[in-house]
């Protein structure tokens, strides 16, 4: 039998299966569904549950704890190791980060805002100019739950959790939101923008779908 890490019961007609970042088991169920119902319907998915637990772990990413010495996250894309010593300000080697002891975390995150700014300027500009198109301003902010965002005036707003990922994964959220200045959905023909630009679009945002994981870095 499979048990659920965690049912959560609201005014939904029908049960749902969530697998998360971490590989937890989460049942959205109606609030008069009985745990009997509920099981069934867990055995009767177990096959599928097993494979996306299995998918999950294989890349699971470790969280943070309050001691940052040592902790390992990946910028953009490669390992890099933090180490928290008597220093004033951030040291960054390319493969190491010195903090300072005190509020580390704090300067850490901004300092990862910055690197973020950098980067995807950099990117959305480049890609802008490949795709003719002109936007209206670019904010690096902190969002859990969208690696970007286009307006309707055309202001773009990424997570700057995503510079985390791989080049190649930035490249196509920046291509993606740019492609929402031409087509404000997700429709045929706005695909058809993306993948002009990012011919293996799909593969990209697999990796990123099953990457979910990153999100709670930090």
């Amino acid at each position: 039998m499979i048990f659920p890490d965690e049912i959560i019961r609201s005014r939904r007609k029908t049960l749902a299966i969530v697998i998360d970042a971490q590989a937890r088991l989460i049942v959205r169920a109606p609030k008069s569904c009985g745990q009997e119902r509920i099981f069934a319907f867990l055995a009767q998915k177990e096959p599928w549950i097993r494979r996306k637990q299995a998918e999950r772990k294989s890349v699971a990413v470790s969280l943070p704890t309050d001691n940052l010495d040592g902790y390992e996250f990946p910028l953009l894309g490669k390992k890099v190791r933090i180490r928290v010593g008597d220093v004033k300000s951030i040291v960054f080697d390319g493969e190491q980060i010195l903090l300072p002891k005190e509020k580390s975390r704090e300067r850490l995150i901004k300092w990862l805002k910055t690197q973020a700014k950098t980067c995807f300027t950099a990117v959305v500009d480049e890609y802008a100019n490949r795709m003719n198109v002109t936007y209206k301003s670019l904010t690096v902010a902190s969002a859990r739950t969208r690696w970007g965002t286009c307006s309707r005036e055309n202001a773009l707003r990424f997570s700057f959790r995503l510079v985390y990922t791989p080049m190649e994964i930035v490249e196509y959220v920046v291509a993606h939101e740019l492609a929402h200045i031409r087509h404000k959905n997700h429709s045929p023909l706005f695909w058809n923008e993306v993948e002009r630009y990012v011919p293996d679009y799909k593969t990209r945002r697999k990796w990123l779908k099953m990457h979910g994981g990153y999100m709670q870095i930090f």
